[in-house]
């Protein structure tokens, strides 16, 4: 059962909090809302209710259920977070006060990593990751993975770790140019998993909704702001990203790591013959050409 959300949190953080605990129209509210946070948050109840196809009660009630005494109470949350969610590299780090007293530059900054960390655990809904692995595991078709200027990074890393564990598993570094053959020949029931951080990019909107349109389900990875992907995917999953001066990938390695062992998990004996087989040819191989030639 979800616990009662902190009155500390953030709307999205209590929203990810309860969202097991929801009844289907309350959930349609909060993905919605986070879909396109904050600012969805922030006209009236009757337009959020019909952005979501549900009642202007069921928002309110909502609202409450998230800890505030109505939906106004929500709207003056959300306002407070709008300047810090918008916030640049360098507005960030001109922001950030070092304390001369205080714990060291270093200390902080560790911290502050070993927070988004923790901060991922607590928001990610378990009944989303579920649903994640659900869809990784049983796809009997291509995982397709996919990431954006920065993202990409770790977005190889979940392609070659899940390759070990599952087969069909492609990385597509370019979807909508050069790699567009692999997105094009993807077949129905296929998974794009799709990475989009804040500075969302218009491309990512555009792949997700092409291969919705063609029959793929799409995993969307992304941080607490919400990439407006999310109002088209499948399953969403958030990463604590926030530091100074640049986001942290932190948090985002950690469920990506998260991910490749409860597939790993789920698979059992299939993943682990098939990662038996990967390290016979790939580990093997690159292991006999590093070979130094004995001294003749």
């Amino acid at each position: 059962m979800p616990t009662e959300p902190s009155a500390s949190s953030t709307v999205d953080a209590r929203v990810h909090q309860m969202m097991d605990g929801l009844s289907d129209a309350e959930r349609r509210v909060a993905r919605r809302l986070l879909a396109d946070y904050p600012a969805c948050g922030l006209g009236t109840s009757h337009s959020l209710a019909a952005e979501a196809g549900v009642s202007a009660p069921t928002v309110v009630r909502l609202a409450t259920r998230l800890g505030f005494t109505g939906f106004s109470d929500m709207q003056r949350a959300l306002r407070s977070e709008v300047s810090s969610g918008a916030s640049s590299p360098v507005q960030r780090t001109i922001a950030q006060s070092h304390d001369p007293h205080g714990p060291t530059p270093f200390a902080e900054a560790m911290q502050r990593r070993a927070e988004a960390v923790t901060a991922t655990a607590r928001r990610l809904p378990p009944s989303e990751l579920d649903s994640a692995i659900g869809l990784i595991t049983g796809c009997t078709k291509q995982i397709l993975i996919t990431g954006g200027f920065f993202s990409r990074s770790i977005a190889q890393v979940l392609a070659l770790q899940l390759s070990q564990v599952r087969g069909d598993v492609v990385y597509v570094d370019d979807p909508l140019r050069h790699d567009a053959g692999l997105i094009l020949d993807a077949r129905r029931r296929s998974v794009l998993v799709l990475f989009d951080l804040r500075r969302y990019e218009p491309a990512s909107l555009e792949l997700a909704q092409q291969v919705k349109a063609s029959g793929l389900d799409v995993i969307l990875i992304t941080d607490r702001w919400m990439s407006p992907v999310a109002a088209v995917a499948d399953v969403v999953l958030t990463a604590e990203v926030e530091a100074v001066p640049f986001d942290t990938f932190v948090g985002l390695l950690a469920l990506v790591e998260t991910i490749v062992e409860s597939v790993m998990s789920r698979m059992g004996a299939q993943g682990i013959r098939r990662m038996r087989k990967w390290e016979a040819q790939a580990v093997g191989h690159t292991r006999a050409h590093n070979t130094n030639p004995p001294h003749q």
